[in-house]
């Protein structure tokens, strides 16, 4: 049933079909994993993008690759991307070691994942495992890089919030 409605809106890309746009809210969609594209997109001329961003119609925004601030083998950086079950059983592998204690970090919208995953872990083990977690904020650099030769590389500091979990053995 969706291989026609596909062709249809394929047939219908670049009509001006007024009807079907007039219901449709001029909202962003929430929560799509697919909308990565929107994050480094310039912003519209008019400047609807928010008064942060300097020249945003003249730059692309390109997002800096957040540093690692702890390199310990009991570290797990958790990110929206990673892998939930690889990382639900590293952080039993660590647990049941000599270690016996994992720090979870994670920032931005990787927060929930985090503390999914120290809850999966205190749920499937609510005797032997237990978490505190502390919460932090971060300054992140991105880049603006020029869309035309004449104008200048820019840079733009927002803050990110951030989440620490320790998980630790108590038996």
């Amino acid at each position: 049933e969706s291989a026609p409605v596909k062709a249809n809106a394929a047939a219908n890309r670049g009509k001006n079909n007024s009807n079907s746009n007039s219901k449709r809210s001029a909202a962003p969609t929430s929560g799509g994993a697919g909308n990565k594209s929107d994050r480094s997109a310039p912003a519209a001329p008019d400047g609807s993008a928010g008064s942060a961003r300097k020249n945003s119609d003249r730059h692309v925004l390109k997002k800096r690759v957040l540093p690692k601030y702890y390199t310990r083998e009991n570290d797990i950086y958790v990110t929206y991307k990673s892998d939930f079950v690889l990382q639900f059983k590293r952080c039993l592998e660590i647990l049941n070691s000599s270690i016996g204690e994992v720090f979870l970090h994670c920032t931005g919208r990787a927060i929930n994942r985090g503390i999914n995953l120290a809850l999966k872990v205190k749920a499937e083990y609510p005797d032997a495992f237990d978490y505190e977690v502390n919460t932090s904020t971060i300054t992140v650099t991105d880049d603006l890089h020029p869309l035309k030769d004449d104008d200048d590389f820019g840079e733009q500091r927002r803050m990110n919030s951030c989440l620490h979990v320790r998980l630790y053995r108590t038996v």
